[in-house]
């Protein structure tokens, strides 16, 4: 009889991870799916319990009108990992969500195994999360290679398995020429609103030094009226999210709002700048709560300042401008096999599945 994998995932990034971890699990092994998620896990064979989106909220005032709701779809999980009794439980991110779910199944479920995919960032800030992660969980699914001694201290069983980035990005030729800059302003309505001025600046400053200079914008729909305002009348073409990637391995220098694309841009080894600014009370309170000194996650690996970091204060024209012209292009090479996983030879959805599959031993 096959075994039984119910998996949680509640945004995108998680349904991404889980629709590649169930094409792995079903290279390995038979086994029977339920649970939660979107497109990418459907497509590989789960009947969502209800769709994804339900969970898919972000921000307080967000979250408050739909919280009725969100608390009936937890009790309904519950619900269903009970009736189905299943071997394990997979929960993917969103740990708003899964952990009030794990904290009712395991007294119900004495037989199920509960692993998490994705570690909280106990390293950056909250370091208590750890103690309480290793008494609702039997196994962590971690993506990068300093985070299992977090929580292995606990006693949680928790692996390296890779990062989903190195098979999202495939390694390239990374023939640089042309005389262009890529500019990433970001995601959300709020980053892009601080960012996308400042970096028209510097494209306008350096479009007077070189007036060659080409500019490709990466701009979501939601967000591309309010970049367009911003770069106006500048020459500029925009660049499908989606193709984003082959600029990557193009481009001679990527300005980029500071996030997961630092670490994308990293991985395809593309020369690049990372700037944020934010409310300034939050900057204040963020340097109080936070441990580690950088906020690129090459330089958090590195312990130093490999990619140039323009934040806060220095998030202006002329510190963008001073980071361009002192830039000392870094040798990235290496980002990838760091992040590959505890078994380079395989991709990290695999070596998650390994790892999963494990608990049925």
């Amino acid at each position: 009889m096959p075994k039984s994998v119910y998996l949680i995932a509640g945004e995108t990034s998680g349904d991404v991870l889980g629709g590649r971890l169930l094409y792995a699990l079903k290279q390995m092994e038979e086994v029977t799916i339920h649970g939660i998620g979107g497109s990418m896990m459907c497509e590989q064979g789960l009947d969502s319990l209800f769709p994804m989106e339900d969970l898919s909220v972000m921000g307080v005032f967000e979250i408050l009108p739909r919280l009725p709701k969100l608390i009936r779809r937890v009790h309904q999980t519950v619900d269903d990992i009970v009736d189905k009794q299943p071997d394990i439980v997979v929960t993917i991110d969103s740990p708003d969500f899964c952990k009030p779910v794990v904290k009712r199944a395991k007294k119900r479920c004495p037989n199920t195994k509960f692993i998490h995919y994705v570690a909280p960032t106990v390293w950056a800030w909250r370091a208590g999360r750890a103690k309480k992660m290793a008494h609702l969980f039997d196994g962590l699914i971690c993506l990068l290679p300093f985070e299992p001694p977090y929580f292995e201290r606990h006693g949680l069983r928790a692996q390296f398995c890779g990062h989903p980035v190195v098979e999202t990005i495939m390694p390239g030729d990374n023939v640089r020429e042309g005389q262009s800059i890529l500019i990433l302003p970001g995601s959300r309505k709020g980053e892009v609103a601080r960012m996308a001025p400042v970096f028209a600046d510097v494209f306008r400053e350096l479009k007077s030094i070189n007036p060659d200079l080409k500019g490709h914008i990466v701009a979501l729909d939601h967000v591309k009226g309010e970049i367009s305002e911003a770069f106006w009348g500048m020459d500029v073409d925009y660049v499908l999210p989606e193709e984003r990637y082959k600029s990557f391995q193009t481009v001679p220098l990527a300005l980029a709002t500071s996030g997961t694309v630092g670490l994308e841009l990293a991985v395809a080894e593309c020369p690049h700048i990372i700037a944020y600014k934010m409310n300034p009370l939050t900057w204040w309170l963020l340097k109080r709560l936070v441990k580690v000194r950088y906020a690129h996650l090459v330089n958090i690996m590195e312990d130093q300042e490999v990619i140039p970091e323009c934040l806060q204060a220095d998030c202006t024209k002329d510190g963008i401008m001073n980071a361009i012209r002192t830039y000392n292009e870094p040798d990235l090479g290496q980002v990838r096999t760091k992040l590959a996983g505890s078994d380079p030879n395989m991709p990290p959805s695999a070596q998650a599945a390994t790892f999963v599959l494990s608990y049925l031993k």
